[in-house]
């Protein structure tokens, strides 16, 4: 069933590119892009239940229906610090999504966290990049500005400091610019569709 609802979301999205291929932010990218960043907990990933008004779909069992993707998996998220944007101190996190050439992975853990909104699901802003893993006060975290993988555990400090620097940074340019230095150019409030190969296709 997961197989056939992955062909018919591939089918329907006109904006999605003939290879279908993902794109994978860069740091910068990334950082910006993401309407929330946030140092969270998960809890264990269930099956994903489906949302008001999707209990209807033949095809929503044990899945949960935004406005671009499938998901088949949820997890209860705890939030311990935020540092761009904001979101609730605990939440239902989605992942497993129907896209066949990547994911965001859900898993038990302690993860740096970068989420945007697909409709009213919160859900990681750049596939398996959404989730950087934490372990011991070290954050898997990019080794340079564009070398998407492999990365490296780096302390925790200096990453956030990385973090907050560049969203300084962010704002400075957009303050500059004339432009509200509050909100990332994001898919945060679900009015956007995918974006085509050409333009780097993210989620």
């Amino acid at each position: 069933m997961k197989t056939i609802i992955s062909v018919i979301a591939l089918t329907l999205a006109p904006s999605w590119s003939a290879s279908g291929k993902a794109y994978f932010f860069t740091r910068s990218e990334l950082i910006q892009k993401a309407s929330v960043i946030a140092i969270v907990t998960l809890e264990e990933p269930v099956k994903a239940k489906p949302a008001a008004g999707d209990a209807q779909d033949p095809f929503a069992e044990d899945s949960a229906t935004g406005k671009n993707w499938v998901y088949w998996k949820q997890a209860e998220m705890h939030v311990e610090k935020v540092l761009k944007g904001t979101i609730p101190g605990d939440v239902i996190l989605y992942g497993d999504e129907s896209f066949i050439c990547a994911q965001c992975t859900l898993s038990k853990g302690r993860f740096l966290a970068f989420l945007t909104k697909d409709g009213d699901l919160w859900v990681g802003a750049n596939w398996q990049l959404s989730l950087r893993s934490i372990q011991d006060n070290e954050v898997e975290w990019y080794v340079s500005e564009d070398q998407r993988f492999p990365m490296k555990f780096q302390k925790m400090d200096d990453v956030v400091a990385q973090i907050q620097a560049a969203l300084k940074k962010q704002q400075s340019e957009q303050a500059g610019a004339g432009q509200p230095a509050t909100r990332s150019e994001s898919k945060s409030d679900g009015n956007q569709s995918p974006k085509p190969e050409s333009e780097g296709r993210s989620r």
